[in-house]
């Protein structure tokens, strides 16, 4: 079901309920599902902040100029992650998003930059899809899709991206992401989309920077960003895009927020067989 008016948001604003403990969403290593952490979350009063940076370093992003962005939000109306519209029917996100829950439990909030909004077009999902080795090893094949109840309404502000079909990225290429995550560990989620940009890192130069083999690797993207900016809590599968505006990565994991070490995407072409196959078997006739 779709509406412009959330009354559910509604009411959860207009009580104002209590904030319970501080976030855990973007994925960061050693911390629990943001998805799970987040599922009973509900609005309050100190989540209705103006267009600060919230994205470690980001800068507010342009109303309509991330228009396949999306806002999965639990039935209280309050953020969890971001996801990617694909299809009329169809958002990807992070496995680590959606993982454990129910779809009825789901919202997905399209044309908008602020996930407040309570005028926003807002679908219910009808059943997730996480992919069969998701933390299979740790930190890896982190990709789900949203089936929705019904078809995104498409506008100037509400589109869907196209996927990067070949993986031809350089060294140094530059990459841009955007969320609604917090400017650092574990603080609240801003209201206003947040964008930031950084370079693409190779996997043999990332696992030497990060000391780590295990939990990088064909699968994922990387990305160096400048000490002071990166993904955060709350950035978690949203979108990753080239300057083709393609979608290159879906926000996986990192190392608590903006110090300086490599963010990582799930490689949007590496699971792009998955992705095609797993919405041909899903079709409804």
């Amino acid at each position: 079901m779709r509406t412009g008016w959330n009354f559910t948001g509604l009411l959860a604003l207009v009580s104002l309920l209590a904030l319970q403990e501080p976030t855990e969403a973007m994925r960061m290593r050693g911390e629990s599902l943001p998805g799970v952490a987040n599922v009973n979350r509900h609005r309050s009063s100190e989540e209705v902040a103006g267009p600060q940076g919230r994205v470690a370093g980001g800068s507010t992003a342009t109303e309509g100029s991330w228009p396949w962005i999306v806002s999965i939000q639990n039935v209280y109306s309050y953020h969890v992650c971001g996801g990617v519209i694909i299809d009329k029917r169809y958002v990807v996100t992070a496995a680590s998003c959606v993982a454990g829950l129910r779809a009825r439990n789901l919202l997905v909030v399209t044309g908008t930059s602020d996930w407040w909004d309570l005028y926003a077009l807002y679908y219910t999902v009808s059943q997730i899809h996480v992919h069969c080795n998701f933390d299979k090893p740790l930190y890896h094949n982190d990709i789900a899709l949203l089936y929705l109840s019904e078809d995104i309404v498409f506008d100037d502000v509400t589109k869907n991206i196209t996927l990067a079909d070949i993986d031809e990225l350089q060294v140094g290429d530059k990459l841009t992401f955007a969320g609604w995550g917090s400017t650092e560990a574990q603080g609240t989620f801003g209201r206003y989309l947040q964008e930031s940009s950084g370079t693409y890192l190779p996997l043999d130069e990332c696992r030497n920077i990060l000391e780590n083999d295990d939990d990088v690797d064909l699968g994922h993207v990387c990305v160096q960003m400048e000490a002071g900016k990166g993904a955060c809590h709350g950035d978690t599968g949203g979108p990753l895009i080239d300057e083709q505006q393609r979608l290159v990565g879906i926000g996986n994991w990192g190392v608590p927020c903006g110090r300086g070490y490599p963010d990582m995407y799930a490689r949007a072409a590496f699971y792009n067989d998955w992705i095609r196959t797993t919405m041909n078997g899903c079709k409804i006739a």
